[in-house]
């Protein structure tokens, strides 16, 4: 029997920084984020954190979707008020990135990386992924909240991945593997003690030494059209920079 979320169990991992986090436990939604984006929209503080034991319809970026079967995954959603700017709020990703990152490393020994900008590897293959999304104040000028959502592979389907995912889709543990509730509760502390010293800004360092493909040459597409480079790191924005076959350099904002 696959282990399933616990709240008790949750808090027994929390560290000193996460305790006072409001939980909330569902088998079902459709999207973590989107339902926690409903909750934002009434009022619900932060940090709040939800947990769902199957999406219907997760979301990855760029209106991707992403696979949430039945307890056989991490799929959860954390809600912020920040006190920040929304430019310094992009670099949400970065954190939650990292956290999961060392979190993973923490409960199962296992060396994960960062593909640019939310994608958690092993192994060559996708493990998780983050998505955020913000809501701005009228002017644009403040951001009223942020909903960071996580999702994390933990065992493969009784039926398997569907095909697209085969060849590109890993799980961080296996069937006999209860790790859930740990994990869970490592990927918060770390997120939560990163967000409450925010300004320090050292996960950007460990965001670029997990960074995954360093030196490797990779053809993206970007705002102005497709462009090809070899990845030299990313700056204090967490923006990717490459360099151009001419030497120039390049930093990306997004890609697809």
């Amino acid at each position: 029997m696959k282990e399933r979320a616990d709240e008790n169990t949750i808090r027994n991992y929390f560290s000193a920084c996460a305790q006072d986090i409001k939980i909330a436990i569902v088998d079902t939604i459709d999207s973590t984020n989107d339902e926690m984006k409903r909750r934002a929209a009434k009022g619900e503080s932060e940090i709040s954190l939800l947990i769902a034991e199957e999406q219907t319809h997760g979301k990855g970026t760029k209106g991707r979707s992403f696979f949430s079967p039945d307890a056989t995954g991490i799929y959860m959603s954390l809600l912020l008020r920040p006190a920040y700017t929304p430019q310094q709020c992009t670099l949400f990703t970065t954190m939650a990135a990292v956290s999961t990152a060392v979190a993973i490393e923490k409960v199962t020994g296992r060396n994960p990386r960062i593909k640019w900008v939310n994608d958690i590897y092993l192994n060559g293959k996708k493990a998780g992924g983050i998505l955020t999304q913000a809501h701005l104040s009228e002017n644009g000028k403040s951001v009223e909240w942020v909903v960071v959502g996580i999702g994390i592979n933990l065992s493969e389907p009784e039926d398997g991945f569907p095909e697209k995912l085969t060849e590109i889709a890993t799980t961080v543990g296996t069937d006999d593997t209860y790790l859930k509730n740990r994990l869970i509760a490592e990927i918060v502390n770390e997120f939560v003690y990163r967000y409450r010293n925010f300004l320090q800004t050292d996960f950007i360092e460990e965001y670029s030494a997990r960074l995954l493909g360093l030196h490797e040459e990779i053809t993206v597409k970007d705002e102005n059209g497709e462009c090809s480079g070899e990845i030299i790191g990313i700056d204090e924005q967490c923006r990717l920079k490459i360099r151009l076959p001419d030497g120039r350099e390049k930093i990306l904002l997004s890609a697809f």
